[in-house]
């Protein structure tokens, strides 16, 4: 089980045999007391039944028959007689010492006729004797030593019994999820990333419950954060690939082929330069995944607003070119604290995407609002917008929309709004997708903090 589980187990039941203990001493202690104050002769249903059965065959057998039904009783029992059988004289058919207030009480309760489990009887030869039942609690009969005191044995055994149940399925149940946390762990060192725990742990609820669902959490998080990264590795290369791929064989064409060098060069200058573009955008994620962020300035304060402007004027020139417009409904001056470099290059990617996938003569919509210490700034296209489970995967590197309903595959290497993503979070902000209610298109909406 486990040294956590003998720990818990000794020290419940040790100390619920020392209360159980204690208790009882209390209990006796005072029971003492009040025994003290009882009176002197047993009087029960039991204990008069007892001396009806005694009386009876004193009666009709004389002392022989009784001394024999007696003798009969110490071997099957093996337990002496609690009844004393007292003649005229004092002395006990048994040859016990009988205390004189038992006597006493005995003979009072026998002229006052108040307690049935007392009699007076004489045998067929005339003898007279008187059948009653002292308390073996007695002081009296204490310092006589008649009766020996045993010990409630049952009790004990149930208060022993009980105890070490108790105590066993505590422990139990305390140590049972740590030890599947424990396997849990242990399949979760060895590469077993779905591994999870609140299948084993039942409907429980307290602090071990919630630390094996905090352990499910952070299992889910680091299966999908090395899932991810294995994914990303493999886009990286594949898209790595494909360019370099193009170089080898235009190097191959060009040894081949001499007269079209020139064109070979500029088709591996342009491979080159994709390269390096896809280099620099895959180093620019990973330093805002890291946290790390050397080559920009978070502590600039500007105006959102004009960025924006900025941003949205050389973005209409581009637009234009396609026959699309890009409008944007401007705000007053509104002051925020961050990366310049970071939000232009974030607003920029969201707007770009947005103006290749409105339709044609049709118009690209940015709006920037301030609201509760937050400036919103949503970006709306009028394309045919994305598939609903494919919202939430539109800021993961790599993810380019390749929708039936677009119809259309947009060039890069889907790291843009990644990269966004991922700037908006190194400002504490929030950046979402969805499609329009009033019509066909998609809105990235971005929630930065004044």
């Amino acid at each position: 089980m486990g040294r956590l589980f003998w720990k818990i187990f000794s020290g419940f039941w040790l100390t619920l045999l020392l209360i159980a203990s204690a208790v009882g001493m209390l209990i006796w202690q005072h029971n003492k007391e009040r025994i003290e104050q009882l009176e002197a002769l047993v009087d029960s249903p039991r204990a008069n039944m007892s001396v009806n059965s005694a009386a009876r065959i004193l009666r009709n057998g004389g002392t022989f028959a009784l001394e024999d039904r007696l003798e009969r009783r110490r071997i099957r029992h093996q337990r002496p007689l609690r009844m004393l059988i007292v003649d005229d004289e004092g002395e006990d058919l048994l040859h016990r010492p009988v205390p004189d207030i038992m006597l006493r009480k005995a003979r009072e309760a026998l002229i006052n006729q108040q307690q049935t489990a007392v009699q007076q009887v004489v045998t067929p030869e005339g003898e007279p004797f008187l059948l009653f039942i002292p308390r073996r609690d007695h002081p009296a009969m204490q310092q006589q030593g008649i009766f020996p005191r045993h010990l409630p044995m049952f009790p004990l055994l149930i208060v022993f019994i009980g105890s070490l149940l108790f105590s066993a399925g505590l422990a139990w149940y305390i140590t049972r999820p740590i030890r599947f946390l424990r396997e849990a762990t242990n399949y979760f060192a060895e590469g077993k990333l779905n591994t999870r725990v609140m299948q084993n742990i039942g409907t429980r609820r307290d602090e071990i419950t919630d630390l094996a669902r905090d352990f499910d959490y952070m299992a889910e998080q680091v299966q999908q954060l090395v899932t991810a990264q294995k994914r990303l590795l493999n886009d990286v290369s594949h898209e790595l690939r494909s360019p370099l791929a193009r170089i080898q064989v235009a190097i191959e064409m060009g040894r081949q082929q001499p007269e079209k060098i020139n064109d070979l060069v500029q088709r591996i200058e342009k491979e080159t330069q994709r390269l390096d573009e896809l280099v620099g955008e895959l180093l620019t994620l990973s330093r805002l995944e890291s946290g790390i962020n050397e080559d920009h300035n978070t502590n600039d304060y500007f105006d959102i607003s004009g960025l924006v402007e900025s941003i949205a004027n050389d973005a209409r020139f581009e637009a234009e070119s396609q026959n699309k417009q890009v409008i944007f409904h401007n705000e007053n001056e509104i002051l925020i604290h961050g990366s310049i470099e970071l939000l232009r290059r974030a607003i920029e990617n969201v707007i770009r995407n947005a103006i290749f996938y409105t339709a044609e003569i049709s118009q690209v919509e940015i709006t920037l609002q301030y609201e509760n210490d937050y400036v919103e700034i949503t970006v709306c296209d009028k394309g045919k917008g994305v598939s609903e489970e494919k919202l939430t995967q539109l800021f993961m590197p790599f993810v380019r929309v390749n929708d039936n309903r677009q119809n259309v595959k947009k060039p890069g290497y889907g790291l843009g709004l990644a990269i966004a993503f991922r700037a908006i979070e190194v400002h504490k902000g929030s950046i979402v997708a969805f499609n329009r209610k009033q019509g066909k298109g998609l809105c990235i909406a971005i929630c930065l903090p004044v």
